[in-house]
């Protein structure tokens, strides 16, 4: 590997602070007669400042992942373990403790190293919108929202005004050159007042991407995605069917023990709205099945020729939801009940080899959740809104007696197994959600807000029956063996929030800071126990770790900025700062982002684009000893791009990543486990070289 150029912590600080320094005069110094371009505050307005929307128009339809747009919401980022692989951060909590919605539901990721999260169900072609819920995310958002609240939706067909069906079409072309990829993207819509229905698919597929020094192995995905949908409405009753089916072929995931073989999985979505003279109801049904396949010798070599491994999980998820609405007072009452029954089996075996290898990692474990909520939202005063809201959650999980192949053989297998199938394997908690949240428009372009809340989070399946020491972790990838713990407690999570979003035709900020205190965090911590130090030594690890209960506390401030420059300029950016500590032991917690930010220059015409942007992340040195974490340099980035329209219906976008080529290491790249790689073991994994992409996109309405 070539020497990095590395940008140290302070530099970067300097960085952000000059961009924001040079913000402020053009800010002040623009004629009050400008207006801020539509896609510089799309949704971002004092109506809505509790939602960012990611901007979606300089973000290519060739991104592989769409979790990588989280990078541009403040206080938003990603978790890379491959190419389809990226895990949602949100304020240092990530994985599970995020809760990621597609089209409003909850999806049940299929293995239990996460190698499929929810965001990899939506490519981005098929992404018509991705919204950040900024701080606390409000009680009726999910079950589950201690890490906060994400929204995807994909595209749909709409209803038309009048009797006649109206057709319309949306075709999409892309490649790139960092992965010789190319994207492929259909969607049919056809629809009248009554009726509207849709048929859509895409396909993408990629090589091992380049990086200055070689090639990152293996980074090759294959992915093809597709389904179909109808609506029916009728004074004022609507009700909504989908089908998706997704299908991950040879994926690679370097940072963790297996790459994907294959991921088959069908999602099924229904959902009802109405009105019922005062009353507004709403409701859903999905239901989402998972087959899937990992192995560690298709697409690299094992640790050792007779190490060949393949885990083969299944999974299913049912979920529902209902609420009404109706006015109370001088605002809004929304009571709502939902639930999510989740069921897991993983079983990994030695086909090459060893055709009686066998371990039953997961059988039949359940995570079922029920909960109800109340929320309301309105006026307390002139100038006054209030969010005051209370939910309640009971999550029930269990799981069977497993087996291993070697526990007739090896006391100490033996051990973990019978005391594991002899246990009372219930776990049982009592979840209570708090939250209130207040606004002050003390102008027409000044508001404030304030927050607090309390929220709670079960332990995983994984954190509470991985009998067995294994790198089954959902994702976390910090190279250690874990154990879980029957009787671990919730997450308790108590946080304060502070914001102001200012807005004029010249400029806008819209910084918040947070403090959030975790009663009960789960972290790995050294195992103690001999028989599990000893099962995990002779699997390669001395040191595993065991999921425990421990203390800690984030905090930090994110922030979306922007300034109009004339007629045609506008620049935008966001920045975002946490810092996440153990509050039993002094420690970091592991693999939270360092400060970064990033702007972009935009010229915009009636029919054509063009975006500078500038990305930089400084060095994280404050990193997890526990997890044996290494600390990263800084870095910064450019990249370029632009788009036409060549006729009404029919525009090209064009663009250069990394334009410098520069070799990088992002804090949150997991680290490499594969030999026959050009990135040695043990190393991080570095973000790709220099990309050229371009897409064509053909609309008809």
């Amino acid at each position: 590997m070539r020497d990095q150029e590395q940008i140290t912590s302070g530099q970067i600080n300097w960085l952000l602070l000059a961009t924001l320094l040079w913000v402020s005069p053009c800010v002040a110094g623009a004629e009050e007669t400008q207006q801020l371009p539509e896609m510089t505050v799309q949704g971002e307005t004092p109506d809505s400042p509790a939602i960012f929307p990611i901007d979606l128009q300089q973000a290519p339809l060739t991104t592989a992942d769409s979790a990588a747009l989280l990078e541009r919401a403040p206080g938003a980022n990603v978790n890379r373990n491959g190419p389809l692989t990226g895990l949602a951060q949100y304020r240092g909590m990530y994985a599970d403790q995020v809760n990621v919605l597609v089209n409003g539901i909850h999806i049940n990721t299929g293995g239990p190293n996460g190698m499929d999260p929810p965001l990899s169900y939506i490519p981005r072609a098929q992404l018509e919108s991705l919204e950040v819920i900024r701080g606390i995310a409000p009680v009726s958002t999910g079950l589950e929202t201690i890490g906060g609240t994400m929204k995807a939706t994909a595209r749909t067909s709409h209803f038309g005004s009048g009797d006649s069906f109206t057709p319309s079409a949306d075709v999409s072309l892309g490649g790139a050159t960092v992965d010789s990829s190319y994207t492929l993207g259909a969607f049919g819509a056809l629809a009248n007042r009554n009726h509207r229905m849709h048929v859509y698919g895409s396909k993408e597929k990629g090589d091992d991407y380049k990086i200055p020094d070689g090639k990152v192995k293996p980074t090759e995905y294959d992915r093809k995605n597709g389904g179909i949908g109808y609506g029916f409405q009728d004074n004022g009753q609507e009700i909504g069917l989908n089908y998706r089916h997704n299908r991950t072929n040879d994926t690679g995931t370097p940072s963790l023990p297996m790459d994907i073989k294959y991921i088959d999985t069908d999602i099924f979505e229904s959902e009802y709205n109405g009105a019922f003279g005062a009353y507004d109801v709403h409701g859903q049904v999905f239901y989402n099945d998972v087959d899937h396949k990992m192995n560690n010798y298709s697409l690299r070599n094992p640790p050792m020729p007779m190490m060949t491994r393949e885990n083969y999980t299944t999974s299913d998820g049912l979920g529902y939801r209902a609420d009404v609405g109706f006015a109370l007072g001088t605002g809004r009452l929304l009571l709502g009940t939902d639930g999510q029954l989740d069921k897991h089996d993983a079983t990994i075996t030695d086909p090459i080899n060893n055709p009686n290898f066998y371990v039953e990692g997961f059988n039949n474990v359940k995570r079922n959740a029920f909960g109800a909520f109340a929320e309301w939202d309105g006026s307390v005063a002139s100038d006054w809104e209030m969010q005051l809201g209370g939910r309640y959650t009971r999550v029930n999980s269990s799981s069977g007696d497993v087996s291993h192949f070697m526990a007739g053989m090896n006391p100490a297998i033996n051990t973990l197994q019978t005391r594991f199938n002899d246990a009372d394997k219930d776990n049982n908690q009592n979840n209570f959600d708090l939250v209130g949240k207040l606004e002050h428009a003390y102008s027409a372009q000044l508001g404030f807000n304030i927050e607090a809340g309390i929220k709670n989070r079960a332990p995983s399946y994984q954190q509470l029956y991985l009998w067995v020491p294994l790198q089954a972790t959902n994702g976390l990838a910090d190279g250690h063996n874990y154990v879980g713990d029957i009787d671990l407690d919730k997450e308790t999570a108590y946080e304060a929030g502070l914001g102001l979003d200012w807005y004029t035709p010249r400029g806008y900020l819209t910084p918040r800071i947070f403090y959030r205190y975790v009663n009960d965090y789960i972290q790995g911590t050294p195992a103690t126990d001999p028989t599990v130090i000893m099962v995990s030594t002779a699997g390669g690890d001395p040191n595993p770790l065991q999921w425990s209960n421990v203390d800690a506390k984030l905090y930090g401030i994110d922030m979306g900025w922007g300034a109009s420059l004339g007629s045609h300029w506008s620049l935008d950016g966001v920045i975002s700062y946490v810092r996440g500590k153990r509050d039993d032991i002094n420690d970091n917690l592991y693999r939270i982002a360092p400060l970064n930010g990033s702007a972009t220059l935009s010229y915009n015409r009636a029919n054509w684009w063009v975006g500078l942007e500038g990305v930089a992340y400084a060095r994280q040195d404050d990193v997890s000893e526990t997890n044996d974490e290494s600390e990263s340099a800084g870095y910064g980035l450019a990249n370029l791009r632009g788009g036409i329209e060549l006729m009404r219906d029919l525009a090209i976008n064009v663009g250069v990543e990394n334009i410098f080529d520069k070799q990088y290491q992002n804090h949150l790249s997991g680290i490499n486990r594969v030999a026959d790689s050009d990135v040695p073991v043990g190393e991080r994994v570095p973000g790709p070289g220099r990309n050229f992409y371009a897409t064509l996109q053909y609309r008809f309405n």
